[in-house]
């Protein structure tokens, strides 16, 4: 009970006042009520993470959709121990090898002549022609169908 109320209570009873009315003084409540403190702290709470979660969500999406169009990307990483490592990284539409130490980076090469295959040209007529003239000539004997003949349990 707070000191205020207590010291009229106290006043009140030795004024010579009926004790109800000192009951009455002491009974209601004074100060924050606890209920409405704790709700509306509750509310505050979840509308921070009512929010947080709305701009991570808006954010979120920007973020990875700026990440999936990224033009860098670490294809692979071998450690060679301590604290050196090799690493395979594509830049657009280039690969490179680099070499990495505890405070340095190094390019060793670029990997695109070894990993990409050479195109070949495209056959021209006269290929098409051959083709076609040997897959003629397979053809009779690869569409002559098997003969069947009845056998196991039945034949």
């Amino acid at each position: 009970m707070p000191i205020p109320i207590l010291a009229s209570a106290v006043l009140q009873i030795a004024a010579g006042a009926p004790e109800g009315a000192a009951r009455a003084v002491t009974a209601g409540t004074q100060g924050p009520d606890m209920t409405r403190y704790v709700l509306v702290c509750a509310g505050l709470l979840l509308a921070i993470v009512g929010v947080a979660a709305l701009i991570r969500r808006m954010l979120g999406s920007a973020l990875s959709k700026r990440a999936a169009a990224r033009n860098l990307q670490v294809m692979d990483v071998l450690p060679l121990g301590g604290k050196q490592r090799l690493a395979v990284v594509r830049c657009y539409d280039r690969t490179f090898l680099l070499g990495l130490g505890e405070k340095e980076l190094t390019s060793i090469s670029e990997l695109d002549a070894v990993i990409a295959p050479q195109r070949e040209a495209a056959p021209s007529r006269a290929d098409l022609k051959a083709f076609s003239s040997v897959l003629e000539r397979l053809a009779p004997s690869a569409t002559k169908a098997p003969t069947l003949r009845k056998e196991g349990i039945l034949g």
